[in-house]
């Protein structure tokens, strides 16, 4: 048995020698860096399996080793795996397959679908084992790799124009982006849609573009075609200078000028925009090219984001553009999920405005893994070796760094979480910052007020609620208790339940909107008959317009219907609301129907906005029962009151991740579920499970005093 060591200057010249001098069967034994140089010693396949033979263990009793002979032993057995692993390696460089897990497969697959390496590695590292076994097809592995890709890229899929939030912005949005990557045919197909719904008279175009030819006579074209405003920005101009032209519009759409991302005026040309009278109205909104080399994406989606914060303008939304061209689209799904955008369109063409489409997150992921393989011979991916207790390091450190990732996101963007973070690690503080018992100190934009009894089967009343303007949930949520209705607060009241007529009246006299859940079976007043709510509704119903809303983790069809009715033969007249909701997916029925009384001044707007926030929080019962019976099982020493505080927060912060509509939840929500191993579309009932699994392994990562560097 003879070891022979070669030396070249590179990996694949040393390899090349080894089968020069040994064969195709020659099995490396180790390989490391020597300065300039690589080393790499080898030996015969045959004196391989000789030395194996030796080493194989008798079936008969063994007799003790000597003490001097254990090292030996130990590393031979050492020697062979790493043996082995050269082995793999070999034949990897020779084209031969081999056996390899699901994880390998995995980031395989996505390097070779020009996802980056950090990616590739985060979603190879959480692949839950289960996934990974070895009965396990690939295929299974990769639905579940589909799915957190998803879960992971905020969009407004599904959507027809009319219902784009982007073109329901009002203020200023500009289009940024690289030379060539299409910003003006991108702003004319934005204005064409945008008059289709609101008229010409509100949209003003404004370009910026004084260098390339041309650019300013194209977009007055389009201009002209749509009968719209234009102005032409000149150069060092800042949007001061609309200031007359902007009065009376609705949107201005920006045309900027197009610059290589190393262009060092660029951040000029970004600042311009900056303007402090419009600041907090102007969306920048980055478009990138799909055809584009992954480099090439992440340096301009980075310098982009990086010229933006530097001006106090944010970068969040992206549209993609010439996926027509595009062969291969993994890079640009890669950047959107890296970087945390959101997509808002998709441009497949030059005609104006029908080759701009709401975005298909679900055909972007296929296309984007359709341009790799899982077997690509020229990968080799990084895997470490299993420690002696079978945790492979590498996956502990990449799941604590992605645990403490999604905690420091809570910790800055939920008000009030550190504190429950702080409690949840000592659980001998006090519960008062993270509950409380009134709305005195909170000044809530809405309130919901939860029902006046428990759930069937629960003896926990639901807690009340704030929410912030924008919707979204806030912390600490409010015990049922001593907080009450009160018409002194100028918040918008929802109530989970219908009041008794006094307290809408006060309301009503203190000019507080509101909004109450009916049943089918409540009883109302119309032309002085007294009918059930679906009668009422049945009899004179109009239409009050059609919405596509965020729904369990589903985009849904909500449909609503008006009528006029009385609590009181002779009363005040409310306006009675009927949602219907269509689809959805699973065992709930394809349509489900809502009933609402709302105060009689309620415009369609504000109907629209307060049933949206009723349907986002009308799970918060449910999962707060949902976490109290999770959480009684982990903190059993703890009295129900104090679990329910604490169920209260964890639901409370569930509905704040499931519904903010920023790109940086959506990777949140995607991380949650690749911790915790759950699948399928993004609801609060995995997420309860998710978030307390956070909890208690952050818990477990600071107990271990376990940091990692940022």
């Amino acid at each position: 048995m003879s070891i022979q060591r070669f030396t070249a200057n590179s990996q694949r010249q040393a390899l090349r020698l080894v089968r020069d001098a040994l064969g195709d069967d020659a099995v490396i034994i180790t390989s490391r860096k020597q300065g300039d140089s690589v080393e790499i010693f080898a030996m015969r396949e045959a004196d391989l399996d000789q030395l194996e033979s030796q080493t194989t263990v008798p079936a008969t009793p063994a007799v003790p080793t000597e003490p001097a002979t254990q090292p030996m032993a130990q590393a031979l057995e050492q020697l062979l795996a790493d043996m082995q692993q050269m082995r793999n390696l070999l034949q990897q460089q020779q084209g031969e397959p081999v056996t390899e897990d699901n994880r390998q497969r995995l980031y395989r697959h996505l390097r070779s679908a020009d996802f980056s390496d950090e990616l590739a590695q985060q979603y190879s590292d959480l692949l839950p084992a289960h996934l990974n076994h070895r009965s396990t097809p690939y295929s299974d592995a990769q639905t579940w790799l589909k799915q957190q890709l998803a879960a992971r890229i905020a969009h407004q899929g599904e959507l027809s124009p009319n219902e784009w939030q982007l073109l329901q912005h009002q203020g200023v949005i500009a289009l940024i982006g690289p030379t060539g990557v299409g910003k003006t045919t991108t702003t004319a197909k934005l204005a064409a849609n945008y008059v289709m719904q609101h008229g010409n008279d509100s949209l003003l175009l404004v370009t910026t573009d004084s260098y390339r030819i041309g650019a300013q006579q194209q977009l007055a074209i389009y201009a002209e075609l749509l009968d719209v405003e234009m102005h032409a920005l000149a150069d060092g101009e800042g949007l001061e200078t609309l200031a007359g032209k902007m009065q009376g519009k609705r949107l201005v759409l920006v045309d900027t000028v197009g610059m290589s991302q190393r262009d060092q005026r660029l951040a000029q040309k970004i600042a311009a925009l900056a303007s402090e009278s419009f600041r907090d109205k102007t969306r920048l909104v980055l478009l990138l090219n799909a055809a584009s080399q992954p480099a090439t994406l992440d340096e301009v989606a980075r310098i982009y984001q990086g010229i933006g914060q530097e001006n106090g303008l944010t970068v969040h939304d992206c549209i993609l553009t010439k996926l027509d061209e595009a062969n291969r689209v993994g890079a640009v799904v890669d950047t959107i999920i890296r970087y945390q955008l959101q997509v808002l369109a998709v441009s497949v063409g030059q005609r104006v405005p029908e080759d701009l489409h709401a975005p298909n997150i679900e055909q972007l992921i296929d296309d984007g893994l359709a341009g790799g393989t899982a077997t690509a011979p020229w990968i080799v991916p990084n895997e470490a070796a299993p420690s002696a207790d079978g945790v492979i390091p590498k996956q502990v450190f990449a799941h604590g760094k992605v645990i403490q990732a999604v905690m420091q996101t809570l910790q800055l963007r939920v008000s009030g979480f550190r504190s429950f973070t702080q409690w949840w690690l000592e659980p001998s503080l006090s519960m008062k910052p993270f509950v409380a018992t009134s709305f005195a100190d909170l000044e809530p934009a809405v309130i919901r007020w939860g029902a006046p009894q428990p759930l069937q089967g629960w003896q926990h009343l639901t807690p009340h609620l704030a929410l912030s303007a924008e919707a979204l949930v806030q912390l600490p949520p409010v015990l049922q208790g001593s907080a009450q209705p009160d018409a002194n607060q100028t918040a918008t009241h929802l109530f989970d339940y219908l009041p008794e007529l006094a307290v809408l009246t006060e309301l009503d006299q203190q000019q507080c909107g509101w909004l109450a859940l009916m049943n089918v079976n409540h009883r109302v007043y119309s032309d002085e008959r007294q009918l059930s709510v679906q009668q009422c509704m049945a009899q004179q119903q109009i239409p009050l317009g059609k919405q596509t809303v965020l729904y369990r983790g589903e985009r849904r069809r909500l449909e609503l219907y008006i009528a006029a009715a009385q609590l009181t033969p002779a009363g005040t007249t409310y306006q009675l609301i009927h949602g219907a909701l269509h689809g959805g997916a699973g065992k709930s029925p394809p349509v489900q129907r809502r009933y609402w009384l709302v105060d009689g001044s309620c415009s369609a707007e504000q109907v629209v906005a307060r049933v949206q926030m009723m349907l986002q929080t009308e799970e918060y019962a449910r999962l707060t029962r949902l976490a109290w019976r999770q959480l009684s099982k982990l903190w059993a020493h703890l009295n129900g009151e104090e679990l329910h505080s604490i169920a209260a927060v964890i639901a409370a912060t569930v509905l704040h991740i499931e519904y903010h509509p920023s790109a940086e939840f959506a990777s949140l929500r995607g991380d949650l579920l690749s911790l915790s191993g759950k699948r399928g579309r993004v609801q609060g009932d995995k997420l309860v499970p998710a978030l307390i699994h956070v909890l208690n392994a952050y818990a477990s990562l600071q107990a271990a005093g376990r940091q990692v560097e940022w």
